[in-house]
């Protein structure tokens, strides 16, 4: 591993990939020319007979962890989100109904890094996958939840497993939190705590300039509790009450389309379990189709910014 990478959520897939399929031997990679992206060659060199190139071919490559599956194996899938569960969701719903356990890689999940073009941009994932029962999907924070959230997929989770993965080097803000991460599915972890304003969040792009929108916020007094949601459909009920029933203001802000998103999630969860009454509910997301350029210039561009963060949130909660 390249020092320069070694705290990339990439790289630590990896390397925790390598870790746990020396434990369990059932698991079997299956990649679609995309290697180099998560540094598998290293994986296929240890595990040679454990590791399959299936080349650009999504929808040939998830039904044949389908039926990998089926033998009793642990089929590891990794292409480009966007690429993966819009192409081969057929042959992924198909999985699904035969209640084995398949784990999907959703590389480059999310608006940014944002160079490649709109092809590559992830914004739909979640929503395609929200649908299909026997699911679970994931979005790690950083290269120490990458590993934790990777070992409950592979010897704890019953279900089918998907799980985000962002590319590239992670902020300074991001770095900064390494020591209060602690992965619990259904729970989110909060990064701030503060008082009448909630944000459930999540991924190392987005998050970060939520943290920057902070520092701003508590020049006018408004301290808000940041939460990390690594968790993108389904939560514990009564952790989730708890938390809103403590803020006034409850906002999402998604990697992703506003609709079909973590903001959807959890506003479905809040109108079923009905603890949602006199609060003050916002969605914030990618409404449109994605803008390419630098970080700098998208994340302004769909008002993820930390300053067009700021004006969004304190806009609504002046206006009521």
């Amino acid at each position: 591993m390249q020092s320069e990478k070694k705290n990339w959520i990439t790289n630590s897939l990896t390397e925790s990939l390598i870790k746990f399929s020396k434990k369990n031997k059932n698991i079997v990679v299956l990649d679609a020319d995309l290697s180099d992206d998560l540094n598998l060659k290293k994986f296929a060199k240890i595990f040679p007979n454990r590791f399959i190139q299936n080349g650009i071919a999504e929808q040939d490559m998830v039904s044949m962890a389908g039926g990998i599956a089926l033998q009793g194996m642990l089929p590891v899938v990794n292409s480009f989100a966007s690429f993966l569960t819009a192409r081969a969701n057929e042959q992924i719903y198909n999985n699904a109904t035969e209640n084995t356990k398949i784990i999907y890689l959703n590389l480059y999940a999310g608006l940014l890094p944002a160079g490649a073009g709109k092809s590559h941009q992830s914004l739909r994932d979640i929503s395609l996958l929200n649908s299909i029962p026997n699911f679970r999907i994931f979005h790690p924070l950083n290269y120490i939840e990458v590993d934790q959230v990777l070992k409950h997929c592979i010897f704890k989770e019953k279900k089918n497993c998907a799980i985000r993965l962002s590319i590239g080097p992670p902020t300074k803000e991001i770095l900064k939190l390494k020591t209060r991460i602690n992965f619990k599915p259904g729970i989110g972890q909060e990064i701030t705590k503060g008082k009448k304003v909630v944000i459930f969040s999540y991924g190392q792009y987005v998050l970060s300039e939520i943290l920057k929108t902070v520092e701003i916020l508590k020049i006018k007094n408004i301290f808000p509790t940041i939460v990390n949601m690594s968790t993108m459909n389904f939560f514990s009920t009564k952790w989730l009450k708890k938390i809103v029933n403590k803020h006034d203001y409850i906002f999402t802000i998604d990697d992703h389309s506003i609709s079909g998103g973590l903001g959807d999630n959890i506003l479905n969860e809040l109108n079923k379990q009905k603890i949602i009454k006199n609060k003050n509910f916002f969605k914030i997301g990618i409404e449109t189709f994605p803008e390419c350029g630098t970080v700098e210039e998208v994340l302004k561009y769909h008002k993820l910014d930390s300053k067009s963060l700021y004006k969004t949130l304190i806009s609504k909660i002046k206006n009521r």
